[in-house]
């Protein structure tokens, strides 16, 4: 399993609407797959679950990325308290 940055897996910080909706996609892909057997149609329930799967993964490295922009803002604000105010602006 993939890991972020903290050297958490991914499963432990995806929400919980996101892993209900990965396992319910998985999970009717795998009925469709027992009800239609191997068809064309097979197909198109795999392209509906990769599509799941990867717009739930995009939402997690978004929220990475949004975290360590957060954090790095943060630093300049701390960075930029600590800076002595010039009072003339000049």
């Amino acid at each position: 399993m993939e890991t972020g940055t903290e050297g958490h897996a991914i499963g432990r910080r995806l929400d919980r609407a996101s892993s209900a909706v990965i396992v319910l996609t998985f999970v009717l892909f795998v009925a469709a797959l027992l009800v239609k057997g191997l068809t064309h149609d097979l197909f198109l329930e795999t392209g509906v679950l990769l599509v799941s799967v990867k717009l739930i993964l995009n939402t997690y490295h978004m929220e990475v990325h949004a975290k360590r922009l957060e954090e790095r803002i943060d630093d300049v604000h701390t960075l930029l308290r600590t800076l002595p105010r010039d009072s003339q602006g000049g």
